[in-house]
């Protein structure tokens, strides 16, 4: 039979904030995070940081998901993998700590004594929004900046294109 859901209409919902963090506020998160240099939340954020993964894809990595430098990333929210450079520098840190764990509450209580006021549920989040803001105000490729974040459709990344510089 016929979807009776068909002539209901779609309900208007709006739109998030988009919070990104500054060179400032990213150095005093750093700096928060490194106070406890035996967590992975300090590598799991500058993972975000670098390839705007999403926390749950850095904060498990794996050392088979990093070779020469590019990080793999295996268990996306669409299912499919991508691939991303990262500096020397990060990748012997991975290396040298993989298999990652979930540092989540360590990296709210540097959060919160970095004193970020982000919105509700984008705690973490504001990580990837910020390798995606910053990737577009310093000239990034908006079709790049999909496939580096895995946006199935353009749209979703379009979000970011108003920092372009050529906006």
């Amino acid at each position: 039979s016929d979807n009776p859901l068909t002539k209901v209409r779609a309900l208007k919902v709006d739109e998030t904030e988009l919070t990104y963090l500054t060179h400032d506020q990213i150095a005093m998160l750093l700096a928060e995070l490194d106070k406890s240099p035996s967590s992975h939340a300090r590598i799991s954020a500058r993972l975000c940081l670098a390839t705007g993964a999403r926390w749950s894809e850095a904060a498990t990595l794996r050392k088979n998901q990093l070779v020469n430098n590019m990080v793999t990333y295996s268990a996306t929210k669409n299912g499919k993998n991508r691939s991303i450079p990262i500096k020397p520098e990060l990748a012997q840190l991975i290396s040298e700590h993989a298999p990652l764990v979930d540092g989540w509450s360590t990296f709210k209580r540097a959060a919160d004594n970095a004193e970020l006021n982000l919105p509700k549920g984008q705690l973490t989040h504001v990580l990837r929004h910020t390798f995606a803001s910053h990737f577009m105000i310093n000239g990034g490729n908006i079709l790049s900046l999909q496939r580096i974040l895995g946006h199935q459709s353009l749209t979703m990344t379009m979000r970011y294109a108003h920092l372009a510089p050529e906006h």
